[in-house]
């Protein structure tokens, strides 16, 4: 079969990417297209970035006239992208466009003034318009995998969807790495036997805790901090000048390497999400044995990881994230076997097992549908 996978853009790194390359694994025994949109195919020429946002309705509408009838199967990724029409569409729905559904609050919070504020209601009202036109009858006629019990949920919230399967994405376990240290790891602050402490993601401060990281840092001086990962345009509104001397801020693209004698490295990992959809980062951090600090508001990490097990969960505070900290310190060792468990469980090779079962079973339907419309069709010629 020719089978499309779509997504909305194209990322230097971060989960999509992951998700793509397993699926391609998982189907190699087909023909595979990997496309992305350009909104700017789809938006009047030479409109300003900063209004691409205001003209989002159109643009979902010329998206969802756009053809690709020459695939026999069309994958989605994100949330532009599931607004496509396709005769066999199968989204695999990670997340609504979080700002203007579960980090509305939080979000608007953010915003300085009323102008702001006002904007920002306005694009809300934007979105939501969009993708009850366009995305939400585009789910009701599609096949619809989702990545977590927790998606599911806001599925059934926001789009009035109870109709998926789930098939988790998955992490990667432990390779051997070399012994040569990259600078990345000289610079860090790991001396004289002192706790290290990371945080690894996108750097979103929302939707990532890490304001609140920073406030636990401010308290528990004894240990060092690591906020670590790709840019984000959120990281401006953290001031390296006002950063606690135990704070360190990594603004880079990292290799496996790299990223690899982080984990290794560190003593706890801490995972404040706000409402995460999945949380790849922790799994990855209990593959290396490591236990996970993480909030009760953090979405499915609260269902992935166990609490005093593989890690500690607590409420949003500088103080309750320290307690866990020392939890973790204290019991890291008992912790580190069911950790590494847990992780096992959320292997790359399962998704790609689970979605090649799922779409071998889709084509067998489908070859079942079309032998009983011709025997349909020659019953009724008879």
């Amino acid at each position: 079969m020719r089978i499309l996978i779509l997504a909305d853009e194209r990322q230097k790194e971060g989960g999509n990417n992951e998700i793509i390359k397993h699926m391609i694994s998982a189907l190699y025994d087909h023909e595979i297209h990997i496309k992305y949109i350009n909104s700017e195919e789809y938006l009047p020429r030479y409109l300003p970035r900063k209004w691409k946002h205001l003209f989002r309705i159109f643009y979902l509408a010329k998206i969802s006239n756009a053809d690709f009838s020459e695939f026999d199967i069309s994958i989605t990724l994100q949330p532009d992208s599931h607004c496509i029409r396709h005769r066999n569409h199968i989204i695999y729905f990670q997340h609504h466009i979080k700002q203007y559904y579960d980090l509305f609050w939080q979000s608007f919070k953010q915003k300085k003034g009323m102008r702001k504020k006002i904007v920002y209601l306005l694009l809300t009202l934007i979105y939501r318009l969009g993708d009850s036109i366009y995305l939400t009858p585009n789910l009701k006629r599609s096949r619809i995998i989702v990545n977590s019990k927790t998606v599911g949920t806001r599925l059934k919230k926001y789009n009035r969807i109870s109709n998926f399967s789930i098939i988790h994405p998955g992490c990667n376990m432990v390779e051997a790495i070399s012994q040569a240290q990259s600078i990345t790891l000289s610079e860090l602050h790991k001396k004289n036997e002192r706790f290290f402490i990371l945080s690894f993601s996108r750097l979103n401060v929302i939707q990532k805790g890490i304001d609140v990281i920073i406030m636990t840092a401010r308290i528990t001086p004894d240990y060092d901090f690591v906020i670590a990962g790709p840019y984000d345009s959120t990281i401006e509104n953290i001031d390296n000048q006002t950063l606690p001397s135990n704070v360190q801020l990594i603004v880079k693209e990292f290799s496996e390497q790299e990223k690899a004698e982080l984990f290794s490295n560190c003593d706890v990992f801490l995972a404040p999400y706000i409402e995460e959809d999945f949380g790849i980062t922790p799994l990855e951090a209990n593959a290396y044995g490591k236990p996970v600090v993480y909030c009760d508001d953090s979405g499915e990490i609260v269902e992935i990881q166990k609490h005093k097990d593989t890690g500690f969960m607590c409420r949003r505070t500088p103080q309750e994230i320290a307690k866990g900290i020392d939890y973790c310190i204290k019991n890291r060792e008992n912790m580190k076997s069911a950790c590494i468990d847990n992780a096992s469980k959320y292997t790359w090779n399962k998704f790609e097992s689970f979605f090649r079962t799922y779409i071998n079973d889709l084509n067998i339907q489908e070859q079942s549908e079309g032998i009983m419309n011709r025997e349909s069709m020659d019953a009724k010629k008879k």
